[in-house]
């Protein structure tokens, strides 16, 4: 059994209290403990609010979070594919848009509210294409942009123009077609070294070309008499 404790250690153990709660006091009554207090509240204050959200058009860009694909993907040189995206913030108002830059796009004008959307647009181009989501608040006070999302594609099934130039104009033809075009309109011009054969042609060779674009060419031809090849 546990013994009771003896009045002596009764007014120690009183006296230690009393000791603690008299430093305590001193402590919270000193300068230096009020402007700890008054730091630790500050701080938790800027901690809990976010410097932002007085400011709503800025709250959302600083919060706005994106996606964007393109299908398919590698893309198709010469046709259309399709580039979607989606975006989402807090509380976004008039103030705050979402501009998309690629190809198909104009991002001096083609500019989109938060939300989403998608766009059909035409792959002329070679190598590797891409597209970004930027979200501007456009407010006069902040003018804050960021970069939320991108996507990039490779393209494929480039095809390039023939060289048909020398060709006779049936050579030229079936050149054409093999690589996937059709022959265009056929012009002349005077040219003594191609007489009755492909002098030139629009687009040049190796351009890329759609497949399914025409070619079009002149056919070197003898000039008027009394001038005469020489």
């Amino acid at each position: 059994m546990r013994q009771a404790s003896s009045p002596a250690h009764r007014r120690l153990l009183t006296g230690a209290a009393a000791g603690l709660r008299r430093r305590a006091a001193r402590v919270a009554r000193s300068p230096r403990a009020v402007v700890l207090v008054v730091a630790a509240l500050v701080a938790t204050a800027f901690a809990a609010t976010p410097a932002y959200a007085d400011d709503p058009g800025l709250n959302c860009a600083a919060t706005a979070t994106a996606t964007i694909s393109v299908t398919p993907n590698p893309v198709l040189y010469g046709h259309n594919a399709l580039v979607q995206w989606s975006a989402d913030c807090v509380a976004n108002t008039a103030e705050d848009v979402l501009v998309i830059s690629g190809p198909g796009f104009n991002p001096s004008t083609t500019v989109f509210p938060v939300g989403g959307g998608s766009q059909s647009v035409f792959i002329a181009q070679t190598g590797t294409v891409g597209w970004n989501v930027t979200v501007v608040d456009t407010s006069s006070d902040t003018g804050f942009s960021r970069d939320l999302a991108s996507v990039s594609a490779s393209v494929v099934g480039v095809t390039t123009v023939p060289d048909v130039v020398h060709d006779t104009l049936a050579q030229a033809g079936q050149a054409l077609s093999s690589a996937g075009y059709v022959l265009g309109s056929v012009g002349s011009v005077v040219d003594c070294d191609n007489i009755n054969r492909v002098s030139s042609q629009t687009p040049g060779a190796g351009t890329a070309l759609p497949a399914g674009s025409s070619v079009s060419v002149k056919i070197g031809k003898k000039p008027a008499p009394p001038a005469q090849c020489q």
